[in-house]
């Protein structure tokens, strides 16, 4: 029998995995990963940002832990041979608001700088100043948040992965078929391999496909994969600085390795699974609002991209988090990030691991994100950028 299965060993299932194991439930603790090489994972095709700008306290709590571990990350998994370089650097990024956004940045402000983000509120003649190669007259306003940062979300989450395997957690790659409960209670779950496995806790980790194992036990999520195209392209003029730039026409772009990356990061998109770069997206939409940030970005060279999945909450774009109210007692959730899961993998699994050992939430406060708003259907109200 095992003590807890997790269903998904991306970087959710990994980093919860770890923190049981690290607690001693190593040999009560079984991960179920179709796929090790995570192919079509949501991890590894993220762009890797780790941003304080949030429109919540507890995702601001979780980037800012997050980032500790991020930077520290050896020593905070206590990686003896020290091999797994995340590449962490310090980009910076830049939330631009249009007219009439003042007063909801000013608050956003207010809210961050006093949970202890160091965050800049910058007007349109202290932008341009910033960056004097950009055109910002249509900007009011502007959050600046210098040590936001970027890692490699391929290596972050195979750090996790060997750390759990040599703490002794068992790896099964195989897919959960059937899930096998008294109405109350899960007994075991059903493997495609055909094993079933007896426990005591099922964790549903499974990014995308978290839905299709919610509907084994007969529950609903708001949770949909939802499209995130990324484009890569080198800069044919100097532009120089350049911090990562979120801009309010849902614009996305930074500097990345010898090049940049561009993507759009508005709310909404195109759900369900499809893996086909479009590549007008950025000729047609993209690049002329590139173009009429700074000249620089007229002369460019496109090299392709890739295409990744967000698992959306489409309900308020926030995670669902915890067991399963009314509903069976052993079956906790953990779904629905929407673009948020690679920064706050730290701060969620401690949580989660708190939650499996001593029956509630401790470091962070993360009840927000219980499934109960989806009963009451009470979103989340969230003013924060999309991701």
């Amino acid at each position: 029998m095992a003590k807890v299965v997790i269903i998904g060993g991306g970087i959710i299932g990994s980093s919860l995995a770890w923190q049981l194991a690290k607690a001693g439930l190593s040999n009560e603790l079984i991960v179920v990963e179709p796929d090790p090489s995570y192919e079509y994972a949501a991890t590894p095709r993220a762009v890797g940002g780790i941003r304080f700008v949030q429109g919540l306290l507890e995702n601001l709590e979780m980037s800012l832990y997050g980032r500790t571990v991020f930077e520290n990350f050896s020593e905070s998994l206590d990686i003896k041979d020290d091999t797994t370089d995340l590449n962490f650097r310090e980009c910076g990024y830049l939330f631009l608001g249009a007219a009439g956004s003042g007063s909801e940045f000013e608050k956003n402000h207010k809210m961050l700088t006093g949970a202890g983000a160091d965050i800049e509120l910058l007007d349109q003649a202290e932008l341009k100043n910033l960056l004097p190669n950009f055109d910002f007259n249509d900007v009011e306003i502007s959050l600046y948040s210098p040590r936001d940062a970027r890692i490699d979300p391929y290596s972050a989450l195979h750090g996790y992965r060997r750390s759990a395997l040599e703490l002794g957690v068992q790896y099964k790659k195989d897919k959960v078929t059937g899930i096998n409960h008294n109405k109350s209670k899960i007994e075991s779950v059903n493997l495609e391999s055909g094993e079933t496995i007896s426990v005591e806790l099922v964790v549903n980790a499974a990014n995308c496909w978290a839905p299709g194992i919610c509907e084994l036990v007969g529950m609903k999520i708001p949770v949909m994969p939802v499209r995130r195209q990324t484009f890569f392209f080198d800069m044919q003029q100097e532009i120089g600085f350049c911090p990562a730039i979120r801009d309010y026409n849902g614009l996305s772009f930074r500097p990345d390795s010898s090049g940049f990356i561009a993507g759009k990061t508005a709310a909404g998109g195109e759900t369900g699974f499809n893996w086909n770069l479009n590549h007008l997206e950025f000729e047609q939409e993209l690049w002329p609002l590139m173009a009429r940030r700074s000249k620089a970005f007229e002369a460019i060279k496109y090299k392709g991209g890739w295409v990744g999945h967000y698992d959306q909450n489409l309900m308020d774009g926030n995670p669902i988090l915890g067991h399963w109210s009314g509903g069976l007692s052993n079956f906790i959730v953990a779904a629905g990030f929407s673009g948020h899961g690679l920064q706050h993998a730290p701060a969620v699994s401690l949580g989660l691991s708190e939650l499996i050992l001593h029956g509630g939430f401790r470091t962070f406060d993360l009840s927000l994100f219980s499934y109960d708003r989806v009963i009451d259907n009470a979103p989340i109200s969230d003013s924060g950028p999309t991701p």
